[in-house]
């Protein structure tokens, strides 16, 4: 394969991406302990783009709790917009516990859990956006270049189509299939179909969508298969150094993607070229490769400035395998985790909740 070009450069006038779906306080059972940070693939994604300079509008509905607060102030941090993330007495914000275990091979490997470690019982989980909130956006001055979405709904399907019809490159990112004539619009709506073979490569039909100009099928560490204009060709993942952790590493390859393609919007179609693509795939699982030295959907972000990240990328580029640049640093992670994290527990407890400090390590 020839020398791709790892270069991070800034994203260009910030440009506009607009995301419809999961977002979530991820509680992180790590090795040496345990915090809590933004997450969910939509909120991981427009959380990466703002990072490289991108303005972002995630479009999810939050509660009136300590999960909300915990992510939009790690999203203020990053330099996420809030605009369309609801604000509901009535909505309890989504919780994922992700823990490690050993594999039959003995190689750590993530779980996640959506279960009260007390009682048992689901803990909050994701609510759709309403079209309500869709129509907050479309009625807004913003005009995004790219739009992400990874859960369904009429809303969801409503902003789809909305920043197609107004030139934005659009991504769907599934993790199952849900309803199939909603699921079937957002195939046809999007520019972009991105899946993971653990999840949907049983589906054979899929692969073979007709509307989406690029289909990605991710193969964890096997790399990822990508159809180009009606022919297939695969690109093996990179060796990295040192894994900790593959969470996260999907989000990266989705947001490096839409960082090297997204910025002009659909547009991009009129004059793109396969080794184009190839490059932007390529900078987006070399993301995820550093990315999965740390623990964390995005504990590169909490472990590296941009420019330690554009020396990483170079590395890899140039196949020189580095160490850890050293400890993790979740001074952004660092917040107070109830000991009841369902409503259920919650209500249970006398008195008010003992909060257990994530330490920043």
């Amino acid at each position: 394969m020839t020398r791709v070009d790892l270069t991070l450069k800034p994203a260009p006038r910030h440009p506009i991406c607009v995301g419809a779906g999961f977002v979530a306080a991820d509680i992180v059972e790590g090795r040496t302990e345990e915090f809590v940070a933004a997450g969910g693939s939509c909120g991981n994604v427009l959380a990466i783009l703002a990072w490289l300079g991108w303005t972002s509008y995630p479009v999810a509905r939050l509660g009136r709790d300590w999960a909300a607060t915990v992510i939009r102030k790690e999203f203020k941090s990053i330099g996420v917009e809030g605009d369309f993330l609801s604000d509901e007495k009535s909505v309890q914000t989504p919780i994922v516990i992700q823990r490690f275990v050993e594999d039959k091979a003995g190689k750590r490997v993530h779980r996640f859990s959506l279960a009260c470690p007390e009682c048992g019982g689901w803990l909050p989980r994701f609510r759709a956006s309403t079209l309500q909130q869709a129509t907050e956006v479309t009625e807004s001055a913003i005009a995004p270049k790219s739009f992400y979405m990874d859960r369904l709904s009429p809303a969801a399907l409503k902003l789809a189509g909305w920043a197609k019809d107004n030139g934005a490159l659009v991504v769907f990112e599934p993790s199952s299939i849900g309803d199939e004539r909603q699921f079937q619009k957002a195939v046809d709506l999007c520019h972009i179909l991105k899946f993971s073979h653990d999840r949907l490569g049983h589906m054979r039909d899929l692969r073979e969508a007709q509307q989406p100009k690029v289909i990605v099928e991710t193969l964890a560490e096997e790399g990822l298969r990508v159809r180009w204009r009606g022919h297939w060709g695969e690109l093996p993942a990179f060796k990295t150094p040192a894994f900790v952790d593959g969470a996260g590493a999907g989000d990266w390859t989705s947001a490096g993607l839409l960082h090297q393609l997204g910025t002009t919007g659909a547009k991009v179609f009129e004059t793109l070229q396969k080794p184009r693509l190839l490059s932007a795939l390529r900078f987006g699982q070399a993301l995820a490769a550093v990315n999965c030295g740390y623990e964390g959907a995005r504990g590169v972000m909490m472990a590296m400035t941009r420019d330690q990240l554009a020396k990483r990328l170079t590395a890899l580029a140039s196949r020189r395998a580095e160490a850890s640049d050293g400890p993790q640093d979740t001074t952004l992670h660092e917040s107070d985790i109830p000991t009841r994290l369902c409503a259920t527990c919650a209500s249970d407890e006398k008195g008010a909740p003992k909060p257990k400090k994530a330490s920043s390590g």
